[in-house]
């Protein structure tokens, strides 16, 4: 199995990663990508993706760092840079656009800005993309239509509706779902993964958020995708292992694994 998205820079996990990455071998997971979320997290992710071999790392500005501090004189050479330092880096990401907690017009427009340029520095590397998207479905779907070429990737730990749905499959990309597919109150999120076909699938944890089932509100790692994963092969009416030798296989061709 592969974990596509593990946050394994947290301060939660980063203390304790041989034992993080013990446990998902253990589990039967062979490979995880670590996304960052700013431009000082992308360092630390290339030196953890240069030092232990099942791991590869994304580089690129997570929506929420946007505003912070030191941000706006943001580059996309700073990004380029990252990415030409290791052959370890697979992706640009976690990229996006979350208006959930600023709403002002002027954090969107910047927002905006910031995701388009990674989308096109993606392109341009011939690098795909890790999506975080949550309450911008309008603006995503703007510049889903709008663009004129667009990058491969992966919607992660997806939560749009259903019309989103639609266009993110036309456009090409992958989607991901997250532990929470398995809470109670997730009935729109297993109806929308039985629609996404499974040569579009991946998997991933989004640890250390989003503990699965019965782990619900302890601290999520890689080797939970593991329960993810029959969960849903469970969900779709497959094998567990017809679902991770699929899954497996889209990974290893969208993000060239090594």
């Amino acid at each position: 199995m592969i974990d596509t998205h593990a946050h394994l820079t947290d301060e939660r996990l980063a203390g304790q990663i041989d034992d993080v990455l013990a446990r998902a071998k253990e589990a039967g997971v062979t490979k995880i990508i670590v996304p960052s979320t700013s431009l000082e997290d992308a360092g630390v992710v290339v030196e953890i993706a240069g030092k232990y071999n099942e791991v590869f790392g994304l580089v690129g500005v997570h929506p929420e760092s946007v505003l912070e501090k030191g941000f706006l004189d943001f580059s996309r050479n700073d990004v380029e840079e990252l990415v030409r330092r290791s052959n370890r880096v697979v992706g640009i990401g976690e990229i996006g656009l979350d208006f959930h907690y600023d709403k002002e017009r002027s954090s969107k427009e910047l927002q905006i800005k910031v995701f388009r340029e990674q989308m096109e520095l993606a392109r341009e590397l011939e690098l795909p993309v890790a999506i975080h998207m949550r309450d911008a479905e309008e603006e995503m779907r703007g510049i889903l239509k709008t663009s004129s070429s667009l990058p491969a990737g992966q919607f992660h730990c997806w939560s749009g509706s259903d019309e989103l749905l639609g266009l993110v499959l036309e456009k090409g990309f992958y989607v991901s779902f997250c532990g929470n597919i398995t809470y109670k109150s997730a009935d729109l999120l297993r109806e929308q993964a039985k629609k996404v076909p499974l040569d579009r699938l991946l998997l991933e944890t989004d640890s250390p958020y989003l503990a699965p089932g019965e782990r619900r509100g302890s601290l999520n790692e890689p080797a939970n995708v593991k329960i993810i994963a029959e969960y849903i092969a469970d969900l779709l009416g497959v094998s567990s292992e017809t679902l991770i030798n699929q899954t497996t296989a889209n990974t290893q061709c969208l993000y060239l694994l090594g």
